[in-house]
């Protein structure tokens, strides 16, 4: 006899989803040697290759502090540089090394699974309505509460 779900509430939903979403990405993230919160940087700085550090942390909704410390880990695992700016000797500029772009391409690619993945069995039109409800949401409640960068070795 199949056992009756209970429904819960919305932002209960979306909160375990979210959750779910985040626990498979990191997953695939950690077979790239990548941490959490390092997929989002690096396709930033893939985007914008030298952007500054304060217009990443600006991009990303997150405090300085946590950018100059993920931008320091992904220098020591070779994927970004990090130069003075030419203009600013206060400004420094994320530029991605050759590994960097490897990388980058990588986390897109986990992170179009993953949407595959989560998506499996929608249709193009609940698809494309899920994404109007999510960004409604986003909007709800404003850019304000968006999430810091984690960073799990603290």
């Amino acid at each position: 006899m199949a056992r009756k779900r209970k429904k819960g509430s919305v932002t209960g939903q979306l909160v375990l989803a979210s959750r779910s979403a985040r626990t498979a990405l990191m997953h695939d993230l950690d077979a790239l040697g990548l941490y959490p919160g390092q997929d989002s940087v690096l396709v930033a700085i893939g985007d914008e290759d030298g952007i500054t550090l304060r217009d990443l942390a600006v991009k990303l909704s997150v405090k300085p502090p946590t950018v100059t410390k993920t931008i320091a880990r992904l220098v020591a695992q070779g994927l970004v540089e990090k130069r003075a700016s030419g203009n600013d000797l206060r400004q420094n500029r994320a530029f991605l090394t050759v590994a960097g772009h490897a990388a980058v391409g990588n986390v897109k690619k986990a992170q179009k699974s993953l949407e595959r993945r989560a998506l499996k069995g929608f249709s193009t039109k609940e698809r494309k309505a899920f994404r109007k409800y999510l960004q409604r949401l986003g909007e709800n409640l404003g850019a304000s509460a968006a999430p810091e960068i984690s960073d799990p070795e603290g």
